[in-house]
């Protein structure tokens, strides 16, 4: 089983992202958000900002991976504190996620880059389905789409 700490504000996508993870037998979710959220039974549920170096780090022990969902505009002192915090913690893996897809901040970019460069296996991408694949979890088709569409003749 894998133990993966999600870390974020949880927009609605968070929310079913979080919501699909906890639907796996593999996966051992825990989230430390900054706000009250509603979470599945088995997810554990810690309050606390992603600044917070004292607090992330705490929540950082004994994970397998830590996924932050960090808008482009904190990118910067987010990625700095995952990065102090994992290497305090030996954090084996780490995601940092853009929950936007906002390009006018090139400068947060790179220097978002360049902290994740200081850990091991680290990575910044955009969107959940990358998270996903970075992970080795499947992806989940909601029961309500077909996996193939038929066509119309």
């Amino acid at each position: 089983m894998k133990n993966i700490l999600i870390v974020g504000a949880l927009d609605s996508s968070g929310q079913a992202f979080i919501r699909q993870l906890s639907d796996l037998n593999s996966v051992n979710l825990t989230v430390y958000t900054p706000s009250h959220v509603t979470l599945p039974a088995n997810v554990a549920g810690l309050t606390g900002e992603q600044i917070d170096e004292g607090g992330l780090s705490a929540a950082m022990l004994d994970q397998d991976a830590v996924v932050a969902l960090v808008p482009t505009i904190r990118l910067v002192a987010v990625t700095q504190t995952i990065v102090t915090a994992a290497k305090a913690t030996g954090a084996a893996r780490v995601v940092v996620s853009r929950t936007d897809d906002i390009e006018e901040l090139p400068g947060e970019l790179r220097t978002a880059q360049r902290a994740l460069i200081d850990l091991p296996v680290a990575d910044l991408v955009t969107g959940l389905g990358s998270v996903r694949a970075l992970l080795g979890l499947p992806m989940v088709v909601p029961s309500s789409q077909p996996l193939v569409s038929g066509l119309a003749g």
